[in-house]
């Protein structure tokens, strides 16, 4: 009796030698939250091919290593000059872009040389889609005098819900990223974006209404 017990547990120590916690893959890279794109007289360099947005946008450092002065130029709007705080407030994806020289800009048409393409990942969820679902829509844009107040910023949901006259269905959310400036709302009718309305500040205090798309029945 003696022995049996013995071999049992010499079995069951032999059994607890092999066993082992389940492998784990490796922990995801976490990208930079800024990119850092180079002006040369050969065209752009991009540094940082993938990067992270932060909570008001796409951050860009632009140098100039050499070649003509130059400023950044994207295929969605923005862009600044070297020295500049470059913040792109666009989707996060493919976004093409590229340093231009004066004589860039004066051909005809513009040369846009040795572009580059930034691979941006929201990693940490911060971007709420501000894309009206493809409609005929109605857009308006909005010129205020030089004093006119703004509306508070706690208040703007609110100020969009009566503009778009919301109903059922229909919800009113903050858009782009969290912290971006210009403010943007969109409008959603269920589960799709068919409003947006961007604000910018008043030179006084609070946010100016500055344009509005509306894709319902347009």
């Amino acid at each position: 009796m003696l022995l049996a017990v013995s071999i049992m547990l010499a079995v069951a120590a032999c059994g607890e030698t092999r066993s082992a916690p389940p492998a784990s893959g490796p922990a995801p890279e976490v990208l930079p939250d800024v990119a850092v794109v180079a002006c040369t007289a050969n065209g752009t360099k991009l540094l940082t091919p993938a990067v992270q947005p932060q909570p008001d946008g796409i951050h860009i450092e632009l140098r100039q290593e050499s070649g003509d002065p130059a400023t950044l130029s994207t295929d969605t709007g923005g862009g600044g000059n070297p020295g500049e705080r470059i913040v792109l407030t666009s989707a996060p994806d493919a976004t093409r872009m590229g340093c231009m020289t004066d004589a860039d800009w004066n051909a005809d048409p513009p040369a846009h040389r040795g572009w580059v393409t930034l691979q941006v990942h929201d990693q940490q969820g911060l971007w709420v889609d501000d894309r009206p679902a493809p409609a005929q829509c109605s857009s308006a844009i909005y010129d205020y005098d030089t004093s006119a107040p703004g509306t508070p910023e706690k208040d703007l949901a609110e100020l969009v819900a009566r503009h778009f006259k919301v109903g059922p269905g229909e919800t009113v959310e903050r858009a782009g990223y969290p912290e971006q400036r210009p403010i943007e709302y969109r409008l959603v009718r269920d589960g799709v974006v068919v409003g947006v309305a961007q604000f910018t500040p008043s030179t006084t205090s609070g946010w100016l209404m500055e344009s509005v798309t509306d894709c319902r029945d347009a």
